[in-house]
């Protein structure tokens, strides 16, 4: 009998605990769940995640950014993701993977960086403020997004932060002409098409919200220039948007970062009715336009508020947003953009052909130029009526 009831009552247990555990680790979803929660001392959790040594660099200035409020510290979980092949290199070291998941590597030259890896991450952790925490995914391509948001989950993060699976690397030619900005208008592509799908599934399954980093050497310059940043946040409304604004603002508090909101006024004759449909194809979620429109009101007054004249706030009102979008880019005044994934009317970028859906119209305007040369981070918030219903809306 005993044996019996222990067979029936475990799997129960175990249901019911796994449950009440995977509920409690949504309480902090996305950024702006850290404000509402009405505790100041709340840690911001990241999981960032990198394929190779040239993430590194950008990737630590990014973080850098966040770390702002004095009440609250960063946990930063550092997830290198490596393909898994039938190499037996690969094979190997999958099974020298140590319980904490940082890899054993042997001193050799091929996995040189790895080491450093490490000891980059650690040594900016001493920075204070910041606690970081390395591991290791060897899968394959297909299911290397399940480790991803399995990782999310268990850490409980509010933001995963991917890296687009393009890099550009600026080329300087001997003799070349420097546009007006200073900045070579020569540049190599590195591309992994594989890890595209990777970022895709993570977009559609994570636990949380998602930041797409379009690198093109955030914060990589001589010591002896390294001064304030310029980050521009574009608010065109929206639940993306408004995680964008949330990031912004713990971005405002950083003595280096210098902020400017630029809010770009929809024309009411380009709002249907009632429910709209959103992001061209990108999706097709319903949004109650006028509940949008008092949720992105609200955020813009809090936000303006809060910082009044520390902030620069500007409002934009245009009937061509793809080349309001291209000449901010193009001005070269900003070493990062930061945007939503967006979900407003497709008639704002009607007639345009998207080529990265999965970052947006907006972020793909900014992507799929050569003239934009400041670094673009793009945000998916987290929507938390989609839990059990395929994830977040994408």
């Amino acid at each position: 009998m005993a044996l019996f009831t222990t067979f029936i009552t475990t799997p129960i247990v175990m249901f019911i605990y796994k449950r009440s555990h995977d509920e409690s680790s949504r309480t902090l979803c996305k950024l702006g769940d850290l404000s509402s929660n009405g505790k100041a001392s709340n840690d911001l959790r990241v999981l960032a995640c990198i394929h190779g040594p040239t993430n590194v660099p950008s990737f630590i200035n990014l973080i850098e950014t966040t770390r702002s409020n004095k009440k609250s510290s960063i946990k930063l979980f550092v997830m290198h993701l490596m393909e898994l092949t039938e190499r037996s290199s690969s094979i190997t070291m999958a099974q020298r993977a140590r319980k904490n998941g940082i890899l054993f590597f042997n001193r050799s030259r091929h996995n040189e960086w790895l080491n450093q890896l490490a000891t980059a991450f650690q040594g900016y952790s001493h920075l204070g403020q910041v606690s970081v925490q390395s591991t290791t995914a060897i899968s394959s391509l297909s299911t290397m997004h399940e480790d991803v948001c399995h990782v999310a989950n268990d850490k409980r993060v509010a933001m995963i932060i991917l890296p687009f699976h393009k890099q550009w690397r600026k080329m300087e030619i001997e003799g070349e002409e420097m546009e007006n900005n200073g900045v070579s208008k020569h540049q190599m592509i590195m591309e992994s098409t594989g890890h595209r799908g990777v970022n895709q599934r993570v977009l559609k399954e994570a636990p949380c919200s998602v930041a797409m980093f379009v690198d093109r050497g955030f914060g990589n310059k001589p010591q002896s220039e390294i001064v304030t940043k310029q980050v521009c946040v574009m608010f065109f409304g929206g639940p993306d948007d408004r995680e964008a604004l949330q990031l912004g603002d713990r971005m405002c508090d950083h003595p280096t970062i210098k902020i400017t909101v630029m809010r770009f006024i929809i024309d009411q004759k380009d709002v249907l009715e009632g429910n709209h449909i959103v992001s061209q194809q990108l999706s097709t979620t319903k949004l109650n336009h006028q509940n949008e429109k008092e949720l992105d009101d609200k955020a813009i007054t809090q936000f303006q508020n809060k910082w009044g004249g520390m902030v620069k706030c500007i409002e934009k009102v245009s009937d061509n947003i793809v080349e309001e979008v291209l000449c901010v880019g193009r001005s070269g005044e900003y070493d990062l953009t930061i945007v939503g994934k967006g979900r407003f009317p497709s008639s704002m970028v009607a007639g345009r052909q998207v080529e990265h859906e999965e970052l947006g119209p907006i972020g793909d305007i900014l992507t799929s130029t050569h003239e934009v040369i400041s670094s673009v981070l793009v945000i998916q918030q987290y929507h938390v009526h989609e839990i059990g219903q395929g994830g977040p809306i994408v």
